[in-house]
């Protein structure tokens, strides 16, 4: 048996908006969209994606020592076709 509690949320119309059309579109309520979505983000271990996705790597070429290089370093390269 589940104890249910009402509240008042502010949401911003345009979530509002979406939320409503998602659980239309789901055949659940705005009530039930809303405790998954909570349980879900309440659930979900820290540093774990709620969706399933894979780790992207990027290829990196050339000298690695020059990967690192200071703001100062930074700005002169950003700048240098001025």
């Amino acid at each position: 048996m589940y104890v249910c509690m009402r509240t008042t949320l502010i949401i911003e119309d345009p979530l509002f908006r979406e939320a409503k059309q998602k659980a239309a579109a789901t055949g659940t309520s705005l009530s039930e969209l809303m405790n998954s979505a909570l349980r879900r983000f309440l659930f979900t271990p820290i540093g774990k994606s709620l969706e399933k996705t894979e780790r992207f790597s990027m290829p990196v070429f050339g000298d690695l020592e020059k990967l690192y290089q200071t703001p100062a370093q930074l700005a002169e390269l950003r700048d240098e076709g001025r």
